[in-house]
C-alpha cells in the first residue's frame, strides 16, 4: 500500500508565468489537477517520482526542465478522492518544476488514460479550476515563492 505522492506543479514563464493543469478522465473525477501520482519502488527518490509522473503524464523529459523547486508544501490525505471513504493516509509532497516555454505537453504519452486536456492558466485561474483545497495551498505556496523571488 502507497503512503507517499507526490504533486508535480509544472510551470512556465512567458509574459507571466503560467501554471500546467491536466483534467482528469470522467470515470477518475473529471477534476483539474496537476501532474500527480505515486512514488513507486523503482523510484530512488521523491524528486525521481516526479520526473516520471512528469514524463508518463505530460510526455515532458528532464531535459525540458530548467529549474527545480523542492519543499514547496506537503499534506496528508486520509480519504480516497474519488469515493470520499477513508482510506490509508497518504502524504503528499509537492515540487514546483520551470520548464522552457516552448515545451511541448503530451498527453497521448501516458499509457494510462488519465487526462483527457490540459491548460496552461494563470496563478488566479489555476486556483479558480483546482478542486481541493490542498492543491490550492500548494499552488499558493509555490506562487509565493515565485514572487518572493522576483521582488
Amino acid at each position: 500500500m502507497r503512503t507517499q505522492q507526490v504533486e508535480c506543479i509544472v510551470f512556465r514563464r512567458k509574459e507571466d508565468i503560467e501554471f500546467l493543469l491536466l483534467k482528469r478522465i470522467p470515470e477518475k473525477g473529471a477534476f483539474w489537477q496537476p501532474p500527480c501520482g505515486g512514488v513507486e519502488q523503482d523510484d530512488k527518490s521523491l524528486i525521481d517520482a516526479c520526473y516520471r509522473e512528469i514524463e508518463e503524464e505530460v510526455g515532458i523529459g528532464k531535459e525540458q526542465i530548467t529549474n527545480v523547486i523542492e519543499d514547496v508544501y506537503q499534506f496528508t490525505m486520509n480519504n480516497d478522492y474519488l469515493t470520499g471513504e477513508e482510506s490509508t493516509p497518504l502524504t503528499e509532497y509537492v515540487f514546483g518544476f520551470e520548464v522552457k516555454p516552448d515545451v511541448e505537453v503530451k498527453l497521448d504519452a501516458n499509457i494510462y488514460v488519465e487526462h483527457e486536456e490540459f491548460q496552461w492558466v494563470s496563478f488566479d485561474k489555476a486556483i479558480e479550476m483546482l478542486k481541493w483545497d490542498d492543491n490550492k495551498e500548494a499552488f499558493k505556496a509555490l506562487n509565493k515563492i515565485l514572487t518572493e523571488k522576483e521582488s
